[in-house]
């Protein structure tokens, strides 16, 4: 058996490539979690931009906002139970960039766990399921929503 004597330099810039490739790999992680980051923050901004032009013709009307908030759907007029409508779509928007966030590794499960219970609880509510658009939904969201127990079924 022949034995093969490797110098001390060949050991340093074998150490040194290590080196670099294990700083590659390091770099590219970062840039992956950057841009989930920055893709999810497009998302928020976008989500922040819609519920406030859609809640900008409820402002000053806090009345209404109680009423329709706390009063039996059954028991509005039409014209609130429209306003109650706009309000619980603002709702499925506010979800669905919730579980968007979740899905992108940027909420906690205890924050997911908080989130999910008031999902679950506005789905189980079958005198306003109407209001979720299902075409209208992302699909995995739509996904998520449909692998719920359904009691308006």
């Amino acid at each position: 058996m022949k034995k093969i004597k490797v110098s001390f330099d060949a050991w340093i810039q074998l150490l040194g490539m290590l080196g670099v490739l294990g700083g590659l790999v390091f770099v590219g992680l970062e840039m992956r979690q950057t841009q989930q980051i920055a893709i999810a923050s497009q998302v928020d901004a976008r989500n922040q931009s819609q519920l406030a032009r859609r809640n900008i013709w409820l402002e000053g009307q806090w009345e209404l906002g109680h009423k329709i908030t706390t009063t039996p759907y059954e028991q509005l007029s039409e014209a609130e139970k429209f306003a109650r409508n706009q309000m619980l779509q603002w709702q499925r928007d506010i979800q669905t960039n919730n579980y968007f966030q979740y899905r992108m590794g940027l909420l906690t499960e205890e924050q997911w766990e908080v989130v999910a219970f008031r999902i679950e609880g506005q789905w189980r509510d079958c005198s306003t399921r109407h209001t979720y658009q299902m075409e209208a939904l992302e699909a995995p969201f739509r996904e998520y929503l449909l692998s719920l127990d359904d009691p308006c079924k």
